[in-house]
């Protein structure tokens, strides 16, 4: 793909270093624009063509300009195990579909966020269901009775976050970069 510039003359094609180099500051770029202290629903596509619906479902809370945390739960061969942790490379992550802005959360709250993340690691393969979705939602209603999240809907929010990721899985299917970040209209 070759761009024109503005005299006229067309570029060459970038080489795959340059493309490489433009789209990890574009991610970098996209990471900094993140406000500080919020938590996302992060949603990943599961197949190349997407199929509606089907998306891998964690967490995201942004909490340095140089990133934030993870939390999602990976399924296993004999279940689901929990996969939280540090990352500085949430739009540097395979099959990335999009970044969904549900709170902003206090200082005094993060301590009590971090926790309710990972309230149900010893007993995950117990609740009802399990699925990377279903710990989400499990979790989520732990952060609206705590408060984090201000949210009267729990399944419209689901049903929203599904409309973004239907939305936006062909791009992440190409490698659109950067990958789109939304805010959510259910939560307060």
């Amino acid at each position: 793909m070759s761009a024109s510039s503005g005299t006229g003359t067309v570029q060459p094609p970038m080489s795959g270093k340059e493309r490489a180099l433009a789209i990890r500051k574009s991610q970098e770029e996209a990471l900094s624009r993140l406000p500080l202290n919020t938590l996302f629903i992060v949603l990943w596509i599961r197949s190349d063509p997407p199929r509606p619906n089907d998306f891998h479902w964690g967490y995201y809370f942004h909490n340095t300009v140089q990133g934030g945390w993870k939390y999602h739960m990976k399924n296993m061969s004999g279940g689901w195990i929990p996969d939280h942790g540090a990352t500085s490379g949430v739009f540097k992550s395979n099959f990335l579909c999009t970044l969904v802005e549900i709170a902003s959360v206090p200082v005094a709250k993060q301590e009590q966020l971090h926790q309710i993340m990972r309230s149900r690691d010893g007993d995950v393969n117990s609740i009802p269901g399990i699925s990377c979705r279903v710990w989400l939602m499990v979790i989520l209603q732990s952060l609206i009775e705590a408060g984090i999240v201000r949210c009267n809907r729990p399944e419209a929010l689901q049903q929203e976050c599904m409309a973004f990721g239907n939305q936006f899985s062909a791009g992440a299917a190409k490698n659109n970069q950067p990958r789109p970040v939304v805010r959510s209209q259910v939560t307060l």
